[in-house]
């Protein structure tokens, strides 16, 4: 049982550090087009995104994988490699190596994606980020990104990949209390190449986007 242990572990180590140490990229898919509405069927209410922050608190060593952090430290980072990144790469012993960054766009950008799409779900008409639209708007948004990373756990026989949002949705126009949302996927695999990084993102994105279509219909005017 050792042996194969041994065996299991060297295979695992050698198929998630092949170039684990340097930086991975990864594209997100494209959203799948929502239905063309007409403007009889649109509804009447609208929305302004005016704010996506990225409020994610990176660290220089963390203690769990779940906390975000970049190889090289945080002295050597851009902003926007802090803009992009989205997790770490491991080893099988669960040593943090190279970061996992989008291609393309920011975090930002992607919430900010998905959460017009949650709107134009929700029945809103999403319009741009105007003194005049804000003023005349049902929904003016700050979106606070408090989270959103995914990290690589090691196992005997498998791993696991873990994806994590968590935000705070608030509308500016009432004093209500913000629309918090979080979401977590896990899943199993043999390996932690792109296309798994890849799907897990997608996958957590997918229940984010759904979540906040939930609580925005219940707060609709």
């Amino acid at each position: 049982m050792q042996k194969i242990f041994l065996n299991l572990t060297l295979l695992l180590s050698v198929t998630l550090t092949g170039c684990a140490t340097s930086r991975g990229l990864i594209q997100l898919p494209a959203t799948t087009p929502l239905p063309v509405t007409t403007p009889q069927q649109s509804s009447q209410h609208t929305a302004v995104i005016a704010l996506v922050e990225d409020d994610r608190i990176f660290q220089e060593a963390p203690k769990t994988p779940d906390i975000p952090s970049l190889k090289g430290g945080l002295a050597q980072a851009t902003q926007d490699e802090k803009a992009r990144a989205v997790a770490r790469k491991r080893n099988s012993y669960g040593h943090a190596l190279g970061d996992i960054l989008l291609q393309d766009g920011s975090v930002t950008q992607v919430i900010q994606q998905r959460v017009e799409r949650a709107l134009t779900q929700s029945g809103y008409q999403v319009v741009p980020n105007t003194d005049a639209n804000k003023a005349t708007a049902n929904l003016v948004l700050t979106v606070k990104i408090n989270k959103f990373w995914s990290w690589f756990q090691p196992g005997f026989t498998s791993i696991k990949i873990h994806s994590e949002i968590d935000s705070d949705v608030i509308n500016n126009k009432t004093s209500s209390q913000p629309i918090h949302i979080y979401s977590k996927v896990t899943n199993s695999g043999q390996i932690a190449n792109g296309s798994k990084w890849i799907a897990n993102i997608n996958q957590v994105l997918d229940d984010y986007e759904a979540q906040l279509i939930r609580e925005l219909k219940k707060q609709q005017p």
